[in-house]
């Protein structure tokens, strides 16, 4: 099996498998395990994450995922992009303040910004696209950004 960690997934998987999904079930480690999907038809049975190509306003492109959901904002697709070395910068914080300097690779990232993105079109399911203006996080009751 090829189960991994959601925070473990680099762009290599990515690469390999467009689309992960989390199973939820007995068969896995806890609830950040994801698998490969190789079939459509689980594709509606679990939360699934999905490739996606970011830009920057650079021209810089970059490689990650987000959590495909029929609600494109922020708080449900959590955005994430991948460094070459397995870095990551999550654009989604929930309650939790987010800060640029959490790396190197982060402070990179925010040069970067505004970066748009654009989700893979997979088992018929459309791609999401969005722009990222900063990191995002909730804070009470309502979508903050730290630019």
């Amino acid at each position: 099996m090829s189960d991994k960690q959601v925070y473990e997934l680099t762009i290599d998987d990515l690469d390999s498998y467009s689309v992960w999904f989390f199973p939820m079930d007995e068969t896995v480690e806890d609830e950040s395990t994801v698998r490969p999907l190789a079939e459509q038809e689980t594709c509606s049975d679990f939360q699934i994450i999905v490739l996606t190509d970011f830009l920057g306003e650079s021209g810089a492109v970059y490689r990650g995922y987000l959590y495909w959901d029929s609600n494109a904002a922020i708080e449900y697709v959590k955005p994430v992009i991948l460094s070459d070395k397995g870095d990551a910068v999550s654009f989604w914080s929930g309650i939790v303040t987010p800060t640029w300097e959490s790396s190197e690779f982060a402070c990179s990232i925010r040069t970067e910004l505004p970066i748009s993105y654009a989700s893979e079109s997979v088992f018929g399911l459309p791609s999401i696209c969005g722009k990222l203006e900063g990191l995002y996080y909730l804070s009470d009751d309502q979508v903050c950004c730290v630019k």
